[in-house]
């Protein structure tokens, strides 16, 4: 197997690893604050470029599917872009992924004892962070 043409499928799990998260990010996070803004200005603002995140998820998601079933594909490429180095970011980055659902649910049991919550915020909230951390343990974990 040519090791530019894994070096380039690396970069580019990378890259579409990278825009995911941003896409999440924006997408999601306009999502969130709309409920805390009441201006209708703003939050026609905030639900186009929140379609716009959203778009760049959904692309850059279809792109990654793609990506894995041509990895998947090449028995060799498979096995260069599969090792074990691969198999533990991935397993870290659920790790994070979970430890932060399990953060964020145990500060808003805390909260909630104190305050009244919206059950929808609290699993809206949870996973937005739940999700956004595994997409930035994944990049840290994937960045050598």
């Amino acid at each position: 197997m040519d090791t530019s043409l894994i070096e380039q499928v690396d970069k580019s799990r990378y890259n579409l690893l990278k825009w995911q998260a941003i896409g999440w990010t924006v997408w999601y996070g306009t999502y969130l604050a709309k409920d805390l803004i009441n201006s209708k200005i703003i939050i026609g603002l905030l639900l186009i470029v929140g379609l716009v995140g959203w778009i760049l998820w959904v692309v850059n998601l279809i792109k990654y599917l793609r990506l894995t079933k041509i990895i998947n594909s090449d028995s060799s490429l498979k096995e260069a872009m599969s090792n074990e180095m691969y198999q533990l970011y991935k397993y870290k980055s659920f790790f994070w992924g979970f430890f932060t659902f399990l953060a964020t649910i145990t500060i808003f049991l805390v909260i909630s004892s104190f305050y009244k919550i919206s059950a929808l915020l609290v699993c809206e909230i949870t996973l937005y962070f739940g999700i956004l951390s595994s997409f930035v343990a994944a990049l840290i974990y994937n960045k050598d």
